[in-house]
């Protein structure tokens, strides 16, 4: 059973809180075929505080702790929800919450924050160096406070190491697919993914989904790299590119990622953009230049190159060959997203 830790105190957003206990519950649910939560659990998810007592959310209602930190430590996954902060000043923390949630990424757990979280855990220091997103409100807050943390509030979700950052509500959605994938298989985040997630809008998060399974390697430069390619396939990036970011020279850096991905540095990008015209490909009216330009390939012919050399088809034979498949995976996530979660 995957251990799931949820902090909670006084003005969290418990929506998102109780978010993670049933997205993860589903997630369960659809692997298993089955609507017992208890013989379909896959993570066992708890509300840890500080105390016992009842915690105040923001809007009111009471949250009641399921752990204390303590019971909480050696949890495989540390989620800090959203907390109201009425202004910009610093968010401090307890020594005991710092120590806790450090403890925990030492300890190999992977943490995630959620919008406003971020600032909490930024306090610990565990950050530093590191990318991550939230609210754009918070943007002078990071420059001010944090100038060692790479705020990029644009960015819907980053994914840098074990630490994951989601800005919004339907991020942190994302976010937890890509937990499950790296968790429980690439099978099960694709079901969870599917029941969640609208299709018509190709994103970072579904791409980093959908490579979850070559991330089965503990090089984490070279995890870092294959995230910055999700996060930027559909411009001219380049493997030197991608090698400057992970401070690695081309030789090492194409060495490593073949070792640990199985693959070269160029076919993973032109893997990224494959996939994502895929998606396109749903698009009845999107021509195949569209298709072709969104994806990050410069035009018809290196969309068919790649397509003849990772599918043995080409982009028109696929969209006639799969067309009712894309159309009732349009129809499907239609229905999902006019659901209220």
């Amino acid at each position: 059973m995957i251990k799931v830790a949820v902090y909670i105190d006084d003005n969290c957003w418990a929506g998102l809180a109780m978010l993670v206990k049933e997205a993860f519950a589903v997630a369960g649910t659809l692997h298993a075929r089955n609507a017992d939560l208890k013989a379909s659990a896959l993570f066992e998810v708890r509300l840890a505080a500080r105390g016992k007592r009842p915690v105040r959310s923001f809007t009111g209602p009471a949250l009641l702790p399921e752990a204390t930190l303590d019971e909480a430590a050696g949890s495989d996954i540390v989620v800090v929800p959203p907390f109201f902060f009425a202004d910009e000043q610093r968010k401090t923390i307890t020594p005991r919450l710092r120590r806790w949630l450090i403890d925990a990424y030492d300890n190999g757990a992977t943490l995630l924050s959620m919008a406003s979280g971020v600032r909490l855990l930024a306090e610990t220091g565990l950050l530093d160096g590191h990318e991550v997103t939230g609210n754009p409100s918070d943007q002078r807050v990071f420059a001010r406070h944090y100038p060692q943390i790479r705020f990029t509030p644009e960015a819907p979700l980053v994914i840098d190491g074990r630490i994951l950052s989601a800005a919004s509500i339907n991020p942190c959605i994302d976010a937890c697919a890509y937990l499950v994938g790296q968790f429980v298989g690439d099978g099960a985040a694709r079901k969870f993914s599917r029941y969640t997630n609208s299709v018509r809008h190709p994103t970072y998060e579904r791409m980093a989904l959908k490579n979850a399974a070559h991330k089965q390697h503990a090089d984490q430069r070279i995890k870092q790299a294959q995230e910055f390619i999700e996060r930027h396939f559909k411009r001219e990036i380049s493997v030197e590119e991608a090698a400057r970011c992970s401070a690695m020279s081309l030789r090492n850096f194409s060495r490593r990622f073949q070792q640990a991905v199985g693959m070269a540095p160029h076919s993973y990008i032109a893997r990224c953009r494959a996939e994502y015209a895929k998606d396109l490909l749903a698009r009845p009216g999107m021509s195949i230049l569209e298709v072709a330009q969104q994806s990050g390939f410069r035009n018809e012919v290196t969309l068919r190159r790649a397509f003849d050399q990772l599918l043995g088809t080409t982009p028109t034979a696929y969209r006639s060959a799969n067309g009712s498949a894309l159309a009732q995976r349009l129809e499907d996530s239609e229905k999902v997203s006019a659901r209220t979660w």
